[in-house]
């Protein structure tokens, strides 16, 4: 399998996770997540739990930080390591949540966490909401991602997604898109020269991206 096929086949994968990523596990208040006591050492796992419960307050979906704690577990970090983690992601789905407005789904709040962990920008979130507040924002923000990702400056991520977004194009035509940047990059393109390229091919097809 070609680097290229690799990495198309692991946002794609993604970006199916985000779609059925599953619900989180009750757990009663002032209890510990049984994933978590069964992974981490005592502190770490009250530490994480604490975040899971704040979160958990504030409306905003847990699995994701529980997911977040067992990852690094599985990656022998340390428990200061994961809770900062855990902390740092609860933090960006709460200026996700904020930004993306109260009917956003479970699957949005966690991919715009992942672009505001990526440098995107609040402001970015909230102008694709208003441009196209009717359309899932799933696929855009996991794009914003993957670009700042590939070392595109976040300003010209932002732009090009916001704007070929504001303009009408679709999500399929967005990973195109995308894949044109990658493709660019892998080529040897600078990444804000792939962007700007892109955005001048959207250009003359007719999808305006300012």
């Amino acid at each position: 399998m070609t680097r290229r096929r690799v990495v198309g086949f692991l946002v794609v994968t993604g970006i199916s996770a985000l779609i059925l990523l599953p619900l989180g596990r009750d757990v009663s208040a002032g209890a510990v997540d049984p994933r978590l006591t069964a992974r981490l050492d005592k502190s770490t796992a009250r530490a994480v739990q604490s975040e899971v419960d704040r979160a958990r307050t504030e409306g905003l979906p847990t699995e994701p930080l529980v997911l977040k704690a067992l990852e690094g577990a599985a990656k022998g970090a340390s428990g200061r390591k994961i809770t900062t983690a855990v902390r740092r992601h609860a933090n960006a789905l709460g200026v996700a949540s904020r930004a993306l407005g109260p009917a956003t789904t479970e699957a949005e709040l966690v991919a715009g966490a992942g672009a505001i962990l990526a440098g995107a920008a609040a402001d970015s979130l909230r102008s694709l909401r208003t441009a196209r507040g009717d359309s899932s924002l799933v696929i855009p923000l996991v794009v914003i991602s993957d670009l700042l990702a590939r070392r595109v400056p976040a300003r010209e991520a932002e732009e090009i997604v916001v704007g070929a977004w504001r303009a009408g194009m679709s999500t399929t035509d967005l990973l195109r898109l995308r894949e044109g940047i990658h493709r660019d990059i892998q080529d040897g393109m600078e990444p804000s020269a792939a962007a700007l390229r892109a955005r001048a091919t959207t250009d003359r097809s007719g999808v305006r991206t300012k």
